[in-house]
């Protein structure tokens, strides 16, 4: 209305953009083309419902990787060549059997390629398994390269050639004919000549082959065979580590320098190959070794199964072992045949370099990174882009608006946030308030129709003697020369008699129903999830997509909390424009409270001051609710949270293997000659045993250091997602009941000892001596000890047969003071005897998806037997298996702390009895009975994992149930964001129910929610045309205190009446109106009379002081 040509009624007096709904009012002002709304209103709808809520979206938690610079150290490096020989012993077979066979991993630094000089960083970074370190260091490799072998059959004999002047003579590939059923034999033929081979390259080859080897396979009269050569390797590379296993990151090694060829300085390649063909170290003949380490690997009974001939070398076993086949046929073709040996050169050479390294007396510094992870805020790069591109609109849009603003002509000289600010607008402008007399009954649409040829205008007054801002028509065309004429003729045509009162949709009672139903589902919604999550441990995620979860626990839970912002904003603004006319219904109302209260000139949520101030605490409570909303969002937004948790779900698993004994099988001929023949060693479960203790390795699966269990799977096979399972089932051991036997003085004879074996308190019928035959000095051996000298017995009764006499174990411990005196020396001889019992309970049993035990507890009371009549039988049977694969070297005696016998190196590698073979100490049984108890428990478990034949199995497999525990990502609900949203909620709910059930009163035709719909409610009345502004000034600072100054009565200027009130009343035109009038010419609008539609007037006191008995009055609005 500033523009100097005005504006239509619809483009400005009834405008009304503050009531309506946010999200349609820039689509209203576009169309209309007001841009400065249309741009501040589009800002606030992107501030409401999508930088709000999707803020709480950016945000998540979770790992984030950092990295930092850092000082990369080299502590070691390899030993000179010629200080390798010593160390290149069996230990390096062992460790490769551990890793080929018992699911050992590599060493440090180390994979099945390579393996890398260490490295260490200078970082305080907590080492955890998701730091890594990458820095400058020296990779390690060896490489074979393959051919076929050229050969030719002499009867038995076969002829290989290399085809390089090498050629391997009178070699025999299979043997004789086969027996058992073992129709393959495959050799590892080396170069070095060794006493503990049956043929070597050196005999008939050159030096030039020093490096090769020959690999043959054989089925009965088929033979492949393949000559390789090896090459050894080094490259400076940058690689990266795990900080904790230390183990290289798969394609991490990024090659900083050229490949180079290991020189005969760095690399001792001759006593590598030597071990590797022999099986032996080069100075096995002079130099005595831990029993572990100073015989032959045997590896015959994990691949006789593969019918494969006995003897061969222990890199056959690792070549099949590595190759993961199921029967050799594979490696009658070359091509595996070679790839199966070089997995076996690469992993044994990573392991030697490993054995040969050496602290480094200077510690070459490069710099390197430490990359670790820590738990903190993910930013959503999809969240956040759209976030930013709408910041930056907000602001394009936000400086729009200041230039519209800014050119945009105003001639407003005060803030018309009040009635009685539009009164001093529109009680000079007489057309204008003829024009708008008679019509405040009108609805909305009627009313805006009686206008829409009509132009407004604004003027300023500012060259005007009052200075008074005013409203005007504009170019009327047939009134234009009547624009200063008053006129009080009425309208005939507006007199409509009764009215329905106008209900805003946002306070209609249905609105309300459901805004407070919708408000209950919400807390009701959070109740049941938070019931839900506390009773199965977590929500369970609807998916696992970053960005999809951060709209459905971020984004959602905060647009509604947006979405009832608006909602009740709105309310506010109907509350605050409303609220006056409330009050002025009521009756006598002062102007300060009614006509002068300036709640639409502060945003809604910020008029609470001023609510509280005038008593109406109902629009208090909503503007708080619109405050609150922001804290409920707030809330909602932070209210879903997720972390790892372990979850339990019900299975079902399967069991195979019965809990009995199978008497055939155990008492079979195969295990007699394995386990009693002494022809092949059996020594799986020592070596698991060994490599368990010193490198960490893990127990086979159902078996813990005390017991075997019964197995069970899954019965959906190949589905084992989960990390743990967890069942109950039987556990097999024994109970070593080991005790101190005393001390044994002889001279130069074996000593006897005096024992009587009882079983469940009877006495059995068994030899009440028993003489440890190994501990004789006096006996001739090549390299008798001198000096103080120590000897170890582990032995058994076997005099009697194999039956139950044969279950005691014997261990012996001598000293003698000079182990040359083999005539009369003395001994003094530490007896233990231990008499094993057979036990068995019922445990639940957790353990992971192979099978690997993690925890157990025992439900059940032991038992000694099994449900079979010879279930006593076997298990002895067993015990006496377990006694024979004890004993060690023929002559123990030694004056080092060297162990002859593998249950003597258990014993020594257990915590606090590394001296235990040391002859200047006296053995300390105390110390000595829980270790041997803990060996023996834990070899007898081994064993019968090792041979799950020895029991009987279903006829079908049998189910029984178990949980699955498995972690998971749950969702989970913060207790005091859930605690807020409840109270603003239940806020929420109780305000809605008291505004909709008890306060809402509908008495209005319309609703004054624009310049023309207030004026029409103002024009007729005698208050709008006695209204005086204070001091006849536009400012807004000023009229507030011209109101205080205007008069002691409080009317603001008024000169008759104090107060004012809506209803009914005859205007100055003679006529019946409905609006706001001075007291006492108003009758208040009754609701049942607007509900009953009693529009006629009533005869009366009122009547007659008006001189309106006339009948042809009747018609006119009245109430």
């Amino acid at each position: 209305m500033s523009r100097p040509e005005g504006a239509t009624a619809e483009r400005s007096i009834f405008l009304d953009y503050p009531y309506d709904f946010i999200a349609f009012v820039p689509l209203r002002a576009a169309k209309r083309r007001h841009w400065a709304v249309f741009y501040g209103g589009t800002v606030t709808v992107m501030i409401f419902w999508l930088i709000t809520p999707l803020q709480s979206a950016i945000l998540g938690t979770g790992p984030v990787d950092v990295r930092r610079t850092t000082t990369v150290f080299t502590p070691e490096v390899p030993r000179p060549a010629s200080e390798q020989i010593l160390p290149m012993d069996q230990s390096i077979l062992n460790e490769g059997y551990a890793i080929t066979w018992l699911n050992q991993t590599y060493p440090p630094y180390t994979t099945a390629d390579y393996t890398l000089l260490p490295f260490t960083v200078d970082s305080n970074v907590t080492q955890t398994a998701s730091t890594n370190w990458t820095g400058s260091t020296t990779k390690y490799w060896t490489q074979i390269d393959c051919w076929p072998a050229q050969f030719a059959p002499r009867g038995p004999y076969y002829d290989f050639l290399d085809g390089r002047g090498c050629n391997a003579s009178d070699i025999v590939p299979y043997g004789a004919t086969p027996s058992g059923g073992q129709i393959y034999k495959m050799q590892y033929i080396g170069y070095h000549n060794s006493a503990w081979a049956d043929y070597w390259l050196s005999q008939t080859c050159s030096k030039a082959a020093q490096h090769q080897f020959l690999a043959i396979w054989a089925r009965v009269n088929d033979v492949s065979a393949s000559f390789c050569e090896t090459n050894y390797f080094k490259q400076q590379v940058n690689a990266t580590v795990s900080s904790v296993a230390k183990r290289p990151l798969e394609d991490s090694i990024v090659p900083t320098g050229p490949r180079e060829q290991l020189s005969s300085t760095e690399f001792n390649s001759s006593a590598f190959e030597y071990l590797l063909g022999a099986g032996v170290s080069s100075v096995e003949l002079e130099v005595r070794r831990d029993y572990p380490f100073g015989h032959l690997l045997e590896q015959h009974h994990q691949v006789k199964h593969l019918a494969i001939k006995w003897p061969s070398s222990p890199l056959v076993g690792f070549a099949i072992g590595l190759q993961n086949v199921t029967t050799l046929e594979p490696f009658q073709n070359n091509e595996f045949l070679g790839d199966g040996f070089n997995k076996t050169h690469k992993m044994l050479f990573s392991i030697a370099l490993r054995r040969m390294l050496t602290s480094s007396s200077t510690e070459p510094l490069t710099k390197g990174v430490v990359d670790f992870e820590q738990h903190g805020i993910i930013v959503s790069r999809l969240f956040s882009a759209i976030v930013e591109g709408l910041l930056v609109l907000v602001g394009i849009f936000t400086i729009m608006l200041w230039w519209h603003s800014h050119r945009a002509a105003s001639n407003l000289t005060m803030d018309p946030a009040s009635l009685g600010s539009l009164m001093s607008l529109c009680q000079k402008s007489s057309v204008l308030l003829e024009k708008f007399s008679g019509k405040g009954c009108l609805p909305d649409d009627k009313l805006r129709e009686a206008f829409q040829d009509k132009r407004f205008q604004l003027f300023c007054g500012c060259q005007s003697h009052s200075g008074q801002m005013t409203i005007k028509i504009v170019d009327t065309r047939e009134e234009f020369y009547e624009s200063q004429r008053f006129s009080i003729e009425p309208d005939p045509a507006l007199s409509v008699g009764h009215y329905s009162p106008v209900k805003p949709l946002a306070l209609r009672r249905a609105v309300g129903a459901a805004v407070i139903l919708s408000m209950i589902g919400a807390a009701v919604a959070l109740v049941y999830l938070k019931w839900e999550e506390q009773r199965i441990g977590g929500l369970i995620r609807p998916t696992t997509d970053f960005e999809l979860l951060q709209i459905l626990e971020n984004y959602v839970p905060t647009l509604f909390a947006t979405f009832l912002e608006p909602f009740w904003v709105l309310v506010n603004r109907l509350l605050c424009i409303i609220q006056p006319f409330k009050d002025l219904w009521t009756g006598r109302r002062a102007a300060g409270g009614s006509i002068d209260a300036r709640y639409t000139s502060l945003p809604p949520q910020l008029v609470v001051w001023r609510a509280f101030k005038s008593g109406h605490f109902v629009l208090v409570a909503i503007c708080l609710l619109a405050l609150l909303s922001n804290l409920l969002a707030i809330g909602l937004g932070g209210l879903f949270n997720e972390l790892p948790v372990l979850v339990n779900n019900t299975c079902e698993f399967q069991q195979t293997m019965r809990p009995t004994l199978n008497n055939n099988s155990v008492l079979s001929r195969d295990n007699y000659n394995t386990f009693l023949g002494n022809v092949i060693s059996y020594e799986m479960h020592f070596y698991i045993a060994m490599n368990n203790i010193t490198q960490g390795t893990p127990l086979p699966p159902w078996v813990t250091k005390d017991y075997f269990f019964q197995p069970f799977a899954l019965s959906r096979a190949g589905n084992e997602k989960g990390e743990a399972y967890t069942a109950r089932t039987r556990g097999f051991g024994i109970i070593p009941s080991c005790f101190d036997a005393g001390i044994v003085k002889s001279r130069g004879r074996p000593p006897v000892l005096n024992y009587t074996y009882t079983r469940d308190g009877e006495v059995l019928n068994c030899p009440t001596t028993f003489q440890a035959d190994d501990l004789k000095l006096n006996v001739t051996y090549d390299k008798q000890p001198s000096g103080p000298s120590a000897a170890e017995g582990v032995s058994y009764l076997s005099t009697t047969g194999y039956g139950t006499c044969s279950v005691p174990l014997y261990l012996s411990w001598a000293r003698t003071p000079n182990g040359l005196n083999k005539v009369d020396g003395e001994m003094d001889t530490q007896f233990i005897v231990c008499t094993p019992e057979f036990t068995n309970s019922m445990f639940d049993v957790t353990v992971d998806s192979r099978g690997y035990v993690l925890n157990t507890t025992q439900v059940s009371e032991p038992s000694s037997t099994l449900e079979s009549p010879t279930s006593q039988n076997n298990t002895d049977a067993i015990i006496i298996y377990l006694n024979n694969l004890m004993p060690g070297a023929s002559f123990p005696w030694h004056n080092d702390t060297l162990s002859s016998d593998w249950m003597n190196y258990l014993i020594k590698i257990q915590p606090g009895l590394s001296d235990v073979l040391d002859p200047l100490t006296t053995p300390n049984t105390t110390a000595i009975i829980p270790a041997v108890d803990y060996i023996y428990r834990q070899l007898f478990a081994l064993l019968l994992s090792l041979n799950p034949g020895f029991f009987d199995n279903f006829t079908e497999p049998i189910t029984i149930t178990g949980n699955e525990r498995q972690t998971e990502t749950r969702i989970f609900m913060d207790n005091t964001a859930l605690a807020i949203s409840l109270s603003v909620l239940a806020l929420n709910i109780a305000v809605a129910i008291v505004l909709y059930g008890f306060t809402i009163k509908h008495f209005l035709p319309r609703m004054p929610t624009t310049i023309g719909s207030i004026l029409a409610y103002l024009a007729p009345s005698r208050a709008v045309r006695e209204y005086e502004w204070p001091d006849n000034t536009n400012s807004t600072e000023n009229g507030s205190k011209g109101y205080k100054k205007g008069s002691k009565n409080n009317h603001s200027g008024l000169r008759k009446a104090p107060t004012f009130s809506f209803g009914r009343y005859v205007g100055d035109d003679g006529r019946a109106h409905v609006g706001i009038e001075m007291d006492p010419y108003v009758v208040p609008v009754k609701l049942s009379a607007l509900r009953k539609g009693d529009t006629e007037p009533k005869t009366g006191l009122l009547r007659r002081v008006l001189g309106r008995g006339k009948k042809e009055g009747r018609g006119d609005t009245w109430l």
